[in-house]
């Protein structure tokens, strides 16, 4: 059981206080499920390197494209392969509670009793990972921390939560586990990523995803993409929005690669024979990051809706200067496979 105080009023209440807060502008933490999961470990008293999580589940190696998917970002899209990584790699127990109203209810009871939050999916904007950090009235409301929601200084408060969140994920939440009395040799952990990254980076269409471009055949797709200039009219801010949003989807992948970087270089301290190459490629993966940070990005803070980002969207000049660096970066990026 979780140390960190528990603040209840009744037997119908009761609420984690100091989880810490995710989001997009917590450390960088840009991918929902490693973040919810760094915070979840954090409170717990096991804390775990962001990057190192980021890889063993391989969110800084994939990326999926299709030109009208909001969600090309979504870890979701690779299934229960990455919960199944980290959770190995980490040593924990975990299973998956449907989103089911009851079910979701009581394994919240049961998790937060431990004092543990629970990782939930949709309850605040799309289905992407958050925190669930409390209940009230019997778990008609819930609390907890979500990537999505408007206010980050404290926990959110939803009610009707289950008639309103986004069941698109397939699952209601994850509950962590108990921590098993070993986890596996850094050597073994490195092995079975390679492959995995492998994988991600070289299949450039999943069976469960056909309409969709992955890998490094998405740096294409997304380049030639940013090149048909019917599909950015500069007259419907609607669709710019739309074209602009996945845009930064694209973004925030590349510039991932980042992560990418990071857990290859603590691999190679921990498996020193590997040194070599794995330092080879973390710098070719850092190249192909740079680009995401800020050339195919140039708009600082903006949100898809801000006319000033719509508006470079729609100038065809600068897409094509995008589409140079994106295919820039590939080069890189596929040196780095190599």
């Amino acid at each position: 059981m979780n140390d960190n105080r528990i603040s209840t009023s009744h037997s119908s209440r009761l609420v984690l206080e100091g989880v810490p807060r995710i989001g997009k502008d917590v450390d960088v933490h840009l991918c929902p499920f490693p973040g919810a999961l760094y915070a979840y470990l954090e409170y717990v008293g096991d804390p775990q390197d962001y990057d190192y999580l980021m890889g063993v589940t391989g969110a800084a190696f994939r990326r999926f494209w299709n030109r009208d998917d909001g969600g090309n970002i979504d870890l979701s899209r690779l299934g229960d392969e990455p919960f199944r990584r980290v959770f190995d790699a980490l040593g924990y127990e975990w299973h998956k509670v449907p989103a089911e109203k009851e079910a979701m209810i009581q394994a919240i009871k049961a998790s937060l009793a431990q004092g543990c939050p629970a990782i939930s999916f949709g309850i605040i904007g799309p289905p992407e990972a958050g925190l669930v950090t409390g209940y009230a009235e019997d778990g008609a409301v819930l609390y907890g921390w979500s990537y999505f929601q408007d206010q980050r200084e404290h926990y959110y408060e939803q009610r009707n939560w289950f008639e309103t969140m986004d069941k698109n994920a397939g699952k209601g939440l994850i509950i962590v586990g108990d921590r098993l009395p070993t986890r596996p040799a850094p050597r073994d952990v490195l092995t079975a990523l390679l492959q995995w990254a492998l994988d991600l980076e070289r299949t450039a269409h999943w069976p469960t995803y056909p309409d969709h471009v992955a890998g490094l055949a998405a740096c294409d797709a997304w380049a030639d993409a940013l090149e048909v200039d019917a599909d950015y009219p500069a007259d419907n801010a609607e669709v710019l929005e739309w074209r602009v949003m996945i845009h930064g989807d694209q973004s925030t992948m590349l510039y991932e690669r980042c992560s990418a970087a990071r857990y290859l270089r603590k691999m190679a301290e921990a498996v020193p024979e590997a040194a070599e190459p794995l330092t080879a490629a973390a710098a070719l993966y850092d190249a192909a990051s740079a680009p995401g940070a800020g050339r195919l990005w140039p708009w600082g803070y903006l949100a898809p809706n801000d006319p000033k980002a719509q508006q470079g969207m729609a100038n065809a000049a600068t897409r094509r200067e995008m589409a140079g660096h994106i295919r820039a970066a590939k080069v890189k990026e596929a040196e780095a496979v190599e």
